[in-house]
């Protein structure tokens, strides 16, 4: 049976399997992966094994298989701070994307499209290329890249199974020499993103940074006081709209009169947020959207919202070019999100609730979540979330929404009526942990509908 280039590619519909059943996410799990995968893995059903169709009905079921097993590897010890990990996420997405790009009918590259993106490499149009094999190598490789101490060697030997698994899975669907240049186009594409991704300026360093001094300005809330992000909005972005895109002037001006309105946000933040104040219900909801808890209970940057993107494309049915691209697109807001966030942050320089609270309303007064080491306006948070979510609006409506990503821990889901209401409740979980005016909730999440609105416009498949 002939496989041909970009148009009949033969269907790979892995099902989800027995592969990492008490391991990962949306299985009976509770512990990360650590041994090599069993034997089950390579067993593949007779309808996946026979079976042709377009190449834009290619199942993605086995990069959602990835994205999980990425998040539970880390979740005992998260390899990075949570912007570096949505940074690597970013470029994982844009890579996946570009391993697949090629065997889809008007594809077309983002190398074009983002700045400063090198061109990806070329396959080799006269010959015959398997994309899930490519995308396998590629997001193996990647992970490696991306992640090259924070990975202990059992994780890699976890990491190394997966993807042989996947691999003896495609050995049924196509000839060895296929499935060698597509895993090694898979592997090139992984090194040309993580090289160009060497270049970015990327440093969530505050060493030397000062405080500017000002009624209302912000200073270091933790001891010893921490400064962390204060050079990040220099970093290269994915989008030239971000190179310099600032968040709008603060709405609300400083005051610390008892009948203002900056004293009122605080007053709410105090009330609602409060260790002491805040309602059972608001301190879940706020411990939920922070992912707290520690190694092992809370999951690392990004997958809490991985897992939701990886829903939403499930209950869709996307296959592998819509997921690729869908995964590429929200990316692209991971990086580009907390650039304009950070920028905006120390440029304005406003001070956190407790600051402002303890000053003027409770001495006290301890929030549900500790504050993090930089200024409060806009919310770093909804500059990841906020732009992901819009893609998701704009790619399939404003659909209900379960977020599911930690029943593993006994936790009931939570099912929203739109993905705009999922964001609200994200957003305002903020001021439940005491951490944010509700004024700098609400301007975030504009700001995420723009940069997702400006993301949705690349196109990569279709007409321009």
């Amino acid at each position: 049976m002939k496989l041909l280039f970009s148009k009949n590619i033969i269907n790979v519909k892995l099902f989800i399997i027995p592969l990492l059943a008490g391991v990962l996410y949306g299985c009976q799990k509770s512990a990360p992966l650590s041994e090599p995968l069993s034997s089950e893995a390579t067993n593949l059903s007779s309808n996946a094994r026979n079976s042709l169709s377009r190449a834009k009905d290619e199942s993605a079921d086995f990069v959602h298989q990835w994205y999980r097993i990425m998040a539970r590897i880390q979740l005992p010890n998260p390899a990075a701070a949570p912007p570096i990990n949505y940074r690597n996420f970013a470029y994982i997405g844009v890579g996946l994307f570009e391993s697949v790009q090629p065997g889809i009918n008007g594809g077309s590259s983002f190398s074009p499209k983002l700045y400063q993106m090198p061109a990806m490499p070329k396959p080799d149009k006269s010959k015959n290329y398997l994309w899930s094999a490519s995308a396998n190598a590629a997001l193996a490789s990647m992970f490696k890249l991306f992640y090259p101490t924070g990975l202990t060697t059992a994780n890699r030997t976890s990491v190394d199974s997966m993807e042989a698994a996947n691999y003896a899975r495609f050995q049924s669907l196509a000839p060895a020499d296929v499935l060698q240049r597509s895993q090694d186009f898979g592997r090139s594409i992984a090194t040309a993103i993580f090289n160009w991704s060497t270049t970015d300026n990327f440093t969530f360093s505050g060493a030397g940074w000062v405080p500017p001094v000002f009624p209302g300005a912000w200073v270091p809330t933790s001891n010893p006081p921490t400064i962390v992000g204060a050079y990040l909005g220099n970093s290269r972005p994915f989008l030239k709209y971000s190179l310099k895109a600032l968040a709008p002037a603060i709405s609300v001006p400083y005051s610390t009169d008892p009948s203002s309105q900056f004293y009122q946000e605080a007053k709410e933040a105090h009330d609602l947020g409060g260790a002491t104040t805040a309602t059972p219900a608001n301190a879940a909801t706020a411990r939920w959207w922070a992912d707290a808890g520690g190694p092992g209970v809370g999951y690392p940057a990004p997958y809490h919202l991985t897992s939701i993107i990886t829903n939403v494309l499930e209950d869709h049915d996307a296959g592998l070019w819509k997921a690729a691209e869908v995964y590429a697109k929200t990316g692209i807001g991971l990086k580009d999100g907390p650039i304009i966030t950070f920028r905006s942050k120390y440029h304005y320089n406003l001070l956190r609730p407790i600051t402002y609270i303890r000053q003027n309303i409770n001495p006290t007064w301890n929030s549900v979540i500790p504050s993090p080491g930089y200024p409060e306006y806009p919310s770093g948070l909804i500059s990841n979330i906020g732009p992901a979510i819009q893609v998701l609006i704009r790619e399939f409506g404003d659909i209900p929404v379960t977020d599911d990503a930690y029943t593993w821990r006994g936790l009931p889901a939570r099912q929203f009526g739109s993905l705009s209401i999922l964001l609200t409740e994200a957003a305002y979980s903020r001021i439940y942990a005491g951490i944010h005016y509700r004024f700098t909730q609400d301007i975030s999440i504009t700001m995420g509908k723009d940069l997702g609105d400006e993301i949705s416009k690349i196109r990569v498949v279709g007409p321009e």
